[in-house]
């Protein structure tokens, strides 16, 4: 087939699976995966397990791949913490900024949005 980097093109293959099972898009895959390595988080979350899977070792591997390129989509911003999660795209990857406000532990995107002006 003409791969440049097998290795690479595995790793991509193994993170598009991550995303699938972070979607749900393969529900036998994610509730047998689910079931056995992430039964109370997501598959961002989930830790390696002990003695787990060659399958699970492979995925979980990958999983790194995909959250340096995970981002948010901000719109309102009512779901997104504005203190943890990846929302500001700085330097063209997206991370999480310095907070200057410490006392409010769940502080949203939303919050620093002028509905109104729309900015």
């Amino acid at each position: 087939m003409g791969f440049r980097d097998l290795k690479c093109f595995n790793q991509a293959l193994l993170a598009k699976q991550v995303w699938r099972l972070y979607e749900g898009t393969n529900p036998q895959l994610s509730a047998v995966l689910k079931a056995r390595y992430f039964k109370n988080d997501d598959v961002l979350a989930a830790r390696r397990g002990f003695d787990p899977s060659f399958t699970w070792r492979s995925i979980w591997g990958s999983k790194s791949l995909l959250q340096e390129s995970l981002g948010w989509r901000v719109g309102w911003g009512w779901t997104i913490n504005a203190r943890n999660d990846k929302w500001l795209m700085i330097d063209g990857k997206f991370s999480c900024p310095k907070m200057l406000i410490d006392n409010i532990p769940d502080f949203k995107v939303g919050e620093l949005i002028d509905a109104d002006a729309r900015r």
